[in-house]
This record gives structure tokens, C-alpha cells and sequence, in this order.
């Protein structure tokens, strides 16, 4: 938060819809930009809804209402291609945006239906799944409002075993993204055509990458923020 440079606010503090401090800061002297932590990746991260911030100084307050509403959304999903031969990867890349009032953070995504039986899993109540990502770095995995980030993770999703319903010889999957954050699970389900024959490189292992991936995202994504 910016402050005039000629305040005189001691501390600020963020009251929940609760009634209840949520989190407060110390102004120091002289100082005209204040951080308050909202998010974090253990514990303690706000719950959406409206907040009052609380201006102290002295005996004295002001407040002003906050409405802190993170609104995640998946914009596109594309297949990776490797950068020597241009084949798919079996990887995909799949782009997040905040367009809501407040930040959050994508601690997993997963597929549902995916034809790679180990391919990234979504945390399902109290299970575990491996959250790791490739892209972006740790410190980028939060969103801030009007924030549009890149995520790829490291396992395989599109990669095909020959005994599979589906096969690389002009053929569809469907399939379910899902990104898990602390306001919620997005759900977006997509199409993927695929097609070029198994990837050429790969043709001595059990299970394959298609050579080329087409990706379309399909009606019917959600959350449940």
C-alpha cells in the first residue's frame, strides 16, 4: 500500500469479515510504501470477501472497506515441442491469469483422465500429489491481480502406451486441467488431437510422446472458489 508522503500513520491493520485482525503493520517513520502478507504457502492465507483496512494514528483511525476476491482462470493450454526436432514433449504448458481483486497462488495442477498413467495427479482431500513445477520459479508461483503466468510441470501427460484406448495415428483424448489453489480448484476440460505416430526418438520405451499435439479447450470448466 502507498502512503502520502506527508501521513502521519503509525500502523495499518486488515480486519477480516470476521471482525477479527487478520494481519497489521508497523509504519516506520518516513516511510510511504507498506507491505501487508495476505498469502502464504503454509497456513494463515485469507479467505475471500470483504476486509476493512484500518489507518492508525495515534488515538485516532480511519478505515476503508477492501473487497479481497483472487478470480483464477486458465486461458490456454499448448503441448511443449522439443527444441532440437520439434516433436511434442508429452509435457503441458498451461497459462493462468488473475483478473480478481486480490492475489493467491498455484500450489498444484493435475489431470484427470490423462492417457499417461503418471501423469501430474491432482491432490484429492487429504492425498498427496508431486506439486513440483519446471516454469515458473518458486517465487512466481503467486498471482497478483492482473497477473498472467506461465506453468509447466515436470512429469509427461500426453504419452501414449500401446496398449492404450487411444493411439498416436490421428486420434483424440479428453481430458481435465486442474489448478489447485488455496481459493479453489479451476477446472478446464480439453481436447487433445494427436497424430505424427509415436515420437521418433522414443521408439524403444514402452510408452511415447505423439510427434505432433493439437490442443482445444472445451465448454464446461468451473471452480469451486
Amino acid at each position: 500500500m502507498t502512503l502520502a508522503d506527508d501521513h502521519d500513520v503509525d500502523q495499518l491493520n486488515l480486519i477480516g469479515p470476521d471482525g477479527t485482525t487478520f494481519e497489521q503493520s508497523t509504519v516506520a517513520q518516513g516511510a510511504t510504501g507498506v507491505e501487508i502478507q495476505i498469502v502464504f504457502k503454509t497456513g494463515g492465507t485469507y479467505s475471500a470477501g470483504e476486509y476493512e483496512l484500518v489507518a492508525v494514528t495515534g488515538e485516532s483511525s480511519e478505515s476503508m472497506s477492501l473487497e479481497l476476491r483472487p478470480d483464477i482462470q486458465i486461458v490456454d493450454v499448448e503441448p511443449e515441442f522439443d527444441e532440437d526436432d520439434g516433436y511434442s514433449s508429452g509435457r503441458l504448458f498451461v497459462t493462468v491469469e488473475n483478473v480478481g481483486t486480490a492475489p493467491s497462488w498455484v500450489y498444484n495442477i493435475g489431470f484427470r483422465n490423462a492417457p499417461y498413467r503418471n501423469a501430474p495427479e491432482v491432490i484429492e482431500g487429504d492425498g498427496v500429489a508431486d506439486t513440483t513445477f519446471e516454469r515458473p520459479e518458486a517465487s512466481e508461483e503467486f498471482l497478483s491481480p492482473g497477473t498472467e503466468r506461465e506453468f509447466l510441470k515436470q512429469r509427461g501427460v500426453l504419452v501414449i502406451d500401446d496398449n492404450d484406448d487411444v493411439s498416436c495415428e490421428s486420434d483424440t483424448a479428453e481430458l481435465t486441467v486442474v489448478v489447485q489453489t488455496p481459493h479453489g480448484d479451476i477446472e478446464q476440460p480439453i481436447r487433445a488431437e494427436l497424430s505424427g505416430g509415436y515420437h521418433i526418438n522414443d521408439q524403444g520405451a514402452i510408452q511415447h510422446p505423439c510427434k505432433d499435439v493439437q490442443i482445444e479447450l472445451l465448454d464446461g470448466g468451473g471452480d469451486n472458489a
